[in-house]
């Protein structure tokens, strides 16, 4: 069975091999069957007949790449041989086959014309070659045989194009799937590079700050020295633990751990701390009730106002920072004001946390804005939705079959 299976599929691999073997396996019985020659009774075919029948299944092997005149060649010759033979012929036979696969390539409408065509001009060469008795049902059996020819050949027509449509929405859906995966493991990236940022650099801050000034006071105040030295140990280990949890995400499955390290606006007091303990003079003020963030706003939130401090006390001509957090109707406000430097005054930049900051808001659905106010303030504002914006319904990719 594997031995047929694997001739099949090498004949149907091949189309030209295919051709020739099934004019080769159709020669024998178009050239050997007995045919009603006008009397009524089956007799043998002559040699004019059989040498016809054989050119018509010869021309087969090409019916794929002459489609037409192949059809056309083999109705002449059976036309020819049932003119000789004064009735059936066994040129007949090829001539449906290429009928068939006429009708497979072809719209339906012509392969129909096709068929009739055919059909009728057997029947008048055979009644003016010997008239037939018109009452008996095998005289019209040639026009029955045509319309069976093209049936099947429409039917393999609309199988064909049933798969091919059906291979087209499965290499749609293939490609759809590589496009999201693609886009997901993308997303996924700048999220991680996000959360690394966020995470690293505002306790690499604290560390680099407080280690400067216990290296300035270490033989003029060793009590302010080992206090500093005491924050940079506080900011090493809150960032062992942060990364600790992001790379516990990273290891474990989606649905093991949480995919974002639990900070939020519940967090601001022992942020804003952290942030005074590196020397910033901060002032908060906060306006309205507390807020009820979604979780993901509510971290996004979190880390705009972490990467506002880190900045302002980076690149700020002072330490003086203003926070104002305000629930408004419409969602939150956060901003973040300190006095510029002139690595501020270019507006936004184009540094990874302000970036990092614009695709977090963007991503909850928010707007921020990033820049100086032309009063020598450098200003950081987010408008936060209190809840995530609706998601769209996804396009179907694929039509149901």
């Amino acid at each position: 069975m594997n031995r047929w299976a694997h001739l099949w599929r090498g004949l149907t691999e091949r189309p030209a091999l295919f051709d020739a073997a099934l004019a080769l396996v159709l020669a024998l019985p178009a050239m050997g069957i007995p045919v009603d020659a006008g009397g009524g009774e089956p007799v043998p075919q002559t040699l004019a007949s059989r040498t016809l029948a054989l050119l018509a299944c010869a021309l087969l092997a090409a019916r794929r790449r002459w489609l037409v005149p192949v059809w056309a060649s083999t109705v002449a010759l059976a036309t020819t041989s049932v003119w000789i033979m004064h009735g059936g012929s066994g040129a007949v036979l090829p001539s449906l086959v290429a009928l068939s696969t006429l009708a497979m390539h072809v719209p339906p409408r012509q392969a129909v014309a096709a068929a009739a065509g055919e059909g009728l001009l057997l029947l008048l060469t055979r009644a003016i070659a010997s008239p037939p008795p018109w009452g008996n049902p095998s005289t019209y059996g040639v026009a029955i045989w045509c319309l069976l020819a093209v049936v099947i050949g429409l039917a393999m027509h609309s199988q064909r194009r049933m798969v091919a449509a059906a291979q087209e929405r499965a290499r749609a859906a293939e490609e759809s799937r590589e496009e999201e995966a693609q886009r997901r493991v993308s997303e996924e990236r700048l999220r991680i590079a996000r959360d690394l940022h966020d995470v690293v650099a505002h306790h690499v801050a604290v560390i680099t700050v407080q280690s400067g000034v216990a290296e300035h006071l270490l033989d003029s105040d060793p009590t302010r020295a080992r206090e500093a030295i005491g924050h940079v140990r506080t900011a090493s280990a809150e960032v062992l633990a942060e990364m600790g949890t992001l790379l516990g995400v990273l290891r474990a499955g989606e649905d093991a751990v949480s995919r974002e390290p639990a900070h939020g606006m519940a967090d601001v007091d022992s942020l804003i701390a952290s942030a005074r303990r590196t020397g910033l003079r901060v002032s908060l003020r906060r306006e309205g009730a507390e807020p009820t963030l979604a979780p993901l706003v509510d971290l996004t939130a979190y880390r705009v106002l972490e990467e506002a401090l880190t900045n302002a006390h980076r690149h700020g001509s002072d330490d003086s920072v203003d926070v104002r957090i305000a629930t408004e109707a419409a969602g939150t406000l956060l901003e973040v004001r300190n006095r510029m430097d002139h690595s501020q005054a270019g507006g936004a930049g184009s540094g990874h946390g302000l970036i990092g900051m614009r695709e977090r808001v963007a991503s909850v659905g928010g707007s921020l804005s990033i820049g100086p106010d032309g009063q020598g303030w450098f200003v950081v504002r987010a408008q936060l939705p209190n809840a995530l914006p609706p998601e769209p319904p996804a396009p179907d990719t694929v039509d149901a079959a």
